[in-house]
């Protein structure tokens, strides 16, 4: 069942929020945690969090914001971090968080989803490479605080 985040699913969220920046080799602390933990819940900022649950267990999670894409002059959908437990792979998890976020594109009419991926993250991009085309760019980021 994929179902937005509640706040009862934070010691399950940030088990799994932990698996995903261990595998992109992100420090990962008690106030990070709570800082995106707060952006899921609250109304004004514009993350948000769903899961899939699997027999009383969040095995998946997917982070995503409406975006503006300048130009097309629309607004569409990016997916920030999206992690399924290692041990429930390979069962279309990761596919079917995509398609509902792919759902949640057409009812808020935007014009499509975006997302990057490390180039090594071989296992993902032969998911993402079905289902979506890879734009050739880049990414580039300057580093602050």
């Amino acid at each position: 069942m994929i179902r937005d985040l509640k706040q009862s699913d934070f010691e399950n969220w940030s088990e799994l929020y932990k698996g995903y920046a261990n595998f992109y080799k992100v420090p990962m602390n008690v106030e990070i945690l709570d800082s995106v933990w707060a952006w899921l819940h609250d109304k004004k900022h514009v993350v948000r969090g769903i899961c899939y649950e699997l027999e009383g267990k969040i095995v998946g999670i997917a982070h995503y914001r409406s975006m503006p894409r300048p130009l097309k002059g629309q607004y569409m959908c990016f997916l920030d971090d999206l992690f399924v437990e290692p041990n429930y792979r390979n069962k279309k998890i990761g596919r079917k968080l995509i398609e509902y976020l792919k759902s949640l594109s057409e009812e808020n009419n935007w014009c499509g989803i975006r997302w990057a991926t490390h180039f090594s993250n071989e296992n993902a991009k032969k998911l993402y490479d079905k289902i979506a085309n890879n734009t050739g760019f880049d990414l580039y980021e300057i580093k602050g605080n």
